[in-house]
């Protein structure tokens, strides 16, 4: 115990040290290179996925691009709104919801490892009594806050499954990572989480119940204060980058997430509009108007 809060201690001393912008300290002024990655993760494992990938636009864009941690969705995406983030990883109700607010548009969509721009959400158990999205009824679910992945899909498709609100304990967590820790320590019996985080997990006793539709990946979006210019640099620059196919461009994105280490694309004309309907299934599950 003792070794791992030093370890603790040690991260956040290196965050303060490396110049980490705290989603909750007053900013004097909006920063134009200020990066934000949804957080699908607890902060502190987000900070060691992207700082490679902040690093690499730094040198090649020749900008001063920093992470800037949140640790929900509905912060990140007001600061999207008012300027606070210059660019910003969103899945696709984020997406939905910052581009309802103020025109915050999607430029540059991740690849999957298919190379395809798409990925699913899955729900997934680890007790071998639920067989089926049935036996969930009665037993603890566990949800991320407005992630597309871990909690407006898996509430979708366990309606379209005949299992309202009322059919089970709705669990929150900080992260999808957290909720994967929840399912092997059984502290739930269920849960809803993007597939490629399931997949890391392919060796522990984790079984699928249910697959979404394939649904649009994770994109970049800019702010509308973001210049013209500033955001074909950033486009250009991750473009470039053709990982499935270049050796030494594998090597440079070795040490990313992979959410965002397959390749890069312009988003194709369909996708915002599939983006959209997300955003009324986000709207029709979180019971908004």
């Amino acid at each position: 115990m003792g070794l791992r809060i030093g370890a603790f201690v040690l991260c956040l001393f290196v965050l303060l040290s490396a110049g980490f912008v705290a989603a909750d300290t007053p900013s004097t002024a909006p920063s134009r290179y200020t990066i934000a990655i949804v957080p699908f993760y607890s902060p502190e494992k987000i900070w060691i996925l992207y700082s490679p990938f902040i690093e690499h636009l730094k040198t090649a864009t020749g900008l001063p691009w920093e992470l800037k941690l949140y640790h929900n969705h509905n912060a990140l995406v007001e600061d999207i709104c008012n300027g606070q983030v210059a660019v910003s990883l969103l899945g696709p109700v984020p997406l939905g919801r910052v581009y309802a607010k103020c025109k915050a548009e999607p430029f540059l969509v991740a690849l999957g490892r298919d190379g395809k721009p798409t990925y699913r959400s899955v729900i997934i158990t680890g007790d071998h009594a639920v067989m089926d999205l049935n036996r969930i009824r009665g037993k603890k679910f566990g949800l991320f806050k407005g992630s597309t992945a871990a909690h407006i899909l898996p509430l979708k498709m366990l309606k379209d499954a005949g299992l309202d609100a009322a059919s089970f304990q709705e669990v929150f967590f900080e992260s999808q990572d957290k909720i994967m820790t929840a399912l092997l320590t059984r502290d739930i019996a269920a849960a809803g989480v993007k597939e490629s985080l399931y997949l890391k997990f392919r060796r522990e006793p984790l079984r699928e119940l249910k697959t979404s539709d394939a649904l649009p990946n994770f994109a970049f979006c800019a702010a509308p204060s973001l210049s013209a210019e500033t955001r074909k640099l950033f486009s250009s620059t991750l473009l470039k980058l053709q990982p499935r196919t270049n050796p030494r461009d594998a090597e440079t994105v070795k040490g990313w997430d992979d959410e965002i280490k397959n390749g890069f694309m312009p988003p194709a004309k369909e996708f915002l509009p599939a983006v959209l309907r997300l955003r009324q299934i986000y709207k029709e599950v979180m019971h908004e108007d």
